[in-house]
């Protein structure tokens, strides 16, 4: 009997990853709060290949970009006026988000 409960909660807890590890909503926000904690100096283990990574994913998703402070900047931390916009890009639009099964991404409906 503890076998098969050990075996049903893998199975539960292996189903609840994989739904929550393509809920396009939870990926948007998994990217774009990791940049809102950085910017409030909040202590976040974030290595700068994540960083790359999550900056990458919300300017393909929102279209929205900026540039860099200064020309010889890296222009891997966004201001906070475009954390802002991606925060308000996903609050109009966290409902054209889907996750594209076929090519394992997160998309955008078209309106």
């Amino acid at each position: 009997m503890k076998k098969l409960t050990i075996i049903l909660f893998l199975i539960l807890f292996s189903f609840t990853n994989k739904v929550n590890a393509q809920n396009p909503q939870a990926i948007f926000l998994e990217n774009l709060e990791s940049f809102e904690r950085l910017s409030k100096n909040e202590n976040e283990s974030i290595s700068l290949n994540m960083v790359y990574e999550a900056r990458k994913f919300l300017i393909d998703i929102t279209g929205i970009t900026y540039k860099m402070e200064k020309p010889f900047d890296m222009p891997v931390f966004p201001p906070d006026k475009t954390i802002k916009k991606w925060r308000s890009w996903f609050e109009k639009n966290k409902d054209l988000l889907y996750y594209d099964e076929k090519e394992k991404e997160v998309k955008v409906r078209k309106k």
